[in-house]
């Protein structure tokens, strides 16, 4: 009888995921994943009036939740200009090489090979997702051989950033405490900057590029509809018939027309194809709000409305100078670097060090081809050779720059060079 009444239960709640947080340190401490329910998420259709109510969900006072949010999260990254420009952001970081040093600027080449694994740079690119998504919590998986190949991110649905604790269902309030004993070791918060102050915890990029993104996704819906209503001639039979029979095979034959159709009609029946005579150019609108939103969407995401289809170094360019979408990406490419550095030194190089890895004291995470530092390199190489053509033109007048001046505005070391010795001189 007691079997019976627990199979009944779990039909409605499944037993193995009708656990409290108590059972939960013992079974999901190094996975939370396990923690929750395998219920699948409902996907709806969205409009403009729920994206509203996602964010009025997320800024309940008493009980936020994110569950609407990341629902149309997951909707807005299958848009394929979003999906596109979603993938070029992340790759500016993820194909960056990267080091450890200390605080003498000094690389470790043996803490770059204990960390360059396959993990790893699922760890970068998680940790990454949470400047889309809002945040992210990763779950580091059983340490062997000192790399964590179950690593995983946590379903972000049943995941509160207000009470900060993963849930065995969505909307629910209580569950696994992420942030406490013994979850916390095993599990990395990633977490972003409020704007509003709403919460502790950001909304993530994609909040602002869903509204944009619903538009284009139901425009082009209504493009499709148009382009069958007014791109395709229309069959019209014309028939004398009086019979239902006789009418209703002319109309079958109408139908049924294709690439191979044919039709036999009676001397007194006619078919027109009739195509739209309209002269007004209002399919362009399609098009050019599609241009619109894909613009603003690339600005959000990376910068500059053409960054993801001008060519590197010719939009907006002048000689010597940068264009301004390279410009863009650069800029993106540094707030993101700078964002990870802050996560991997901040949050998971201690955890590492509890967990047991041999990571030396004042070793820090660093992105070892900083564009910034290219940057800054050129500046100075052009503000240098404007001070070496001034040196030029004075000697060229009879005068002469002072060593000390020019190692003084340029850093480079210099000194006198020996006159050359007049021709057939001793």
């Amino acid at each position: 009888m007691a079997n019976i009444l627990t199979r009944f239960i779990n039909a409605f709640n499944p037993a193995s995921y009708n656990i409290n947080p108590l059972d939960a340190q013992k079974q999901f401490t190094k996975n939370l994943s396990g923690y929750i329910a395998p219920v699948q998420l409902q996907r709806l259709r969205h409009d403009i009036q729920m994206w509203r109510e996602a964010v009025t969900e997320a800024e309940n006072a008493w009980y936020p939740q994110r569950v609407r949010m990341q629902r149309m999260y997951i909707d807005t990254i299958l848009s394929g200009h979003t999906l596109a420009c979603f993938q070029k952001r992340k790759d500016l970081t993820l194909m960056r090489d990267w080091t450890f040093k200390d605080e003498t600027g000094t690389e470790n080449p043996e803490l770059k090979k204990l960390l360059n694994q396959p993990w790893f740079a699922n760890f970068i690119e998680y940790a990454l997702e949470a400047r889309f998504f809002g945040y992210s919590l990763i779950s580091l998986g059983d340490l062997v051989n000192d790399q964590f190949p179950q690593l995983r991110s946590i379903r972000r649905w049943n995941i509160s950033p207000d009470r900060l604790n993963v849930t065995q269902f969505v909307y629910s309030l209580s569950g696994a405490q992420f942030m406490e004993e013994p979850f916390c070791d095993w599990h990395v918060w990633v977490p972003t900057n409020s704007d509003t102050g709403a919460s502790d915890c950001g909304y993530g990029l994609l909040y602002n590029v869903a509204q944009y993104e619903i538009l284009g996704r139901n425009l082009l819906g209504n493009n499709s509809d148009a382009a069958e209503l007014y791109g395709m001639p229309v069959r019209v039979g014309k028939t004398q018939k009086t019979s239902e029979a006789e009418r209703g095979e002319l109309f079958r034959a109408l139908l049924e027309m294709g690439s191979s159709g044919a039709i036999l009609l009676d001397a007194m029946d006619d078919l027109e194809l009739l195509e739209s005579k309209g002269n007004g150019q209002g399919f362009k609108i399609y098009a050019d709000l599609e241009h619109r939103l894909e613009s603003k969407i690339s600005k959000l995401i990376l910068g500059h409305a053409d960054a993801l289809d001008s060519t590197p170094g010719k939009l907006g360019a002048t000689q010597g100078e940068e264009s301004p979408a390279q410009a863009a990406l650069t800029d993106k490419q540094t707030a993101d670097g700078a964002f990870l550095q802050d996560v991997i030194n901040g949050t998971l190089i201690p955890k590492l060090i509890n967990l047991g890895f041999n990571i030396p004291e004042g070793q820090k995470f660093t992105f070892s081809n900083n564009q910034e530092l290219t940057e800054k390199r050129k500046k100075e190489d052009a503000n240098n050779l404007q001070t070496a053509t001034l040196a030029y033109t004075m000697k060229q007048a009879g005068l002469e720059m002072d060593p000390a001046y020019f190692q003084q505005r340029t850093g480079i070391p210099t000194k006198h060079s020996p006159l050359p010795s007049p021709e057939g001189g001793n």
